[in-house]
């Protein structure tokens, strides 16, 4: 069951991005349909978007399962196993984003471009066939980490 509802939350997140894309590129008059270019974070005219308490005690979550991962996972020097609980922790929170988080659509929208890249670093641990490929997920979710923490306001984030 909890396979099911780990599989039932990424694809529908999978499905509410693939429904925004065609109005993303249909705003966008440059777009000739070679290439799409993925969304870019931005900040809000200049200052960070706003968090809710349910985002911000997920992400405090994800970057201490991150950052408190063994060394052996940060090195590289792993089973590609090792990596698959921690992948299993940050898709964990991710559900509880997305379950519990409620943000104003604007900033929403460029959170969802955060989660994305939760979400692919946690499949690429989960699945990972070695350890560079699990440390390579590793490193996504950190970037990710390190981009919500330049664009949205989240008061004591270290």
């Amino acid at each position: 069951m909890k396979f099911l509802a780990s599989h039932a939350l990424a694809a529908a997140f999978s499905l509410s991005l693939a429904a925004l894309a065609p109005a993303a590129l249909a705003a966008d008059p440059h777009h000739h349909g070679h290439g799409a270019d993925a969304p870019k974070l931005q900040l809000n005219q200049g200052k960070k978007w706003v968090t809710d308490a349910p985002l911000r005690q997920s992400m405090v979550a994800i970057r201490e399962v991150v950052h408190g991962a063994p060394a052996p996972l940060h090195k590289g020097t792993a089973k590609a196993a090792d990596y698959a609980p921690v992948g299993n922790r940050v898709e964990a929170e991710v559900g509880r984003i997305v379950k519990e988080c409620k943000l104003p659509p604007d900033a929403d929208a460029q959170l969802h471009i955060v989660v994305a890249d939760l979400v692919a670093g946690a499949d690429a641990m989960k699945s990972a066939k070695d350890a560079k490929a699990g440390r390579a997920g590793l490193i996504q979710v950190d970037r990710a980490l390190t981009a919500y923490a330049k664009h949205f306001d989240h008061p004591g984030w270290k």
